[in-house]
């Protein structure tokens, strides 16, 4: 059986017609849903749920860095502490 040009160029025609307004359809389509109020929420849930995490990771820094000076900061005292009682001790004898 011979395909014919005519026949080659109306499939072929048909074919991309077809694919345009499938893909323009589709993407009409995805644009109601995208500003639909379920797209709107997705969104905004996907955004509330990052910004959480940045700051929980906020949060865990700042304590670290907290713990660390509290454990700095008492170190230096029980060091200023304990040469203050040396220098106590060594004076009154």
């Amino acid at each position: 059986m011979e395909i014919k040009p005519l026949d080659f160029l109306i499939g072929l025609s048909l074919g991309l017609a077809l694919g345009a307004g499938g893909a323009v359809l589709v993407s009409r389509i995805r644009g109601w849903l995208g500003r639909s109020e379920v797209g709107r929420l997705r969104a905004e849930n996907r955004v509330l749920s990052r910004r959480l995490a940045n700051k929980d990771r906020h949060i865990g820094k700042m304590l670290a860095e907290t713990q660390r000076l509290a454990e700095r900061l008492g170190k230096k005292s029980l060091d200023d502490l304990s040469a203050k009682s040396d220098e106590t001790l060594t004076t009154d004898h």
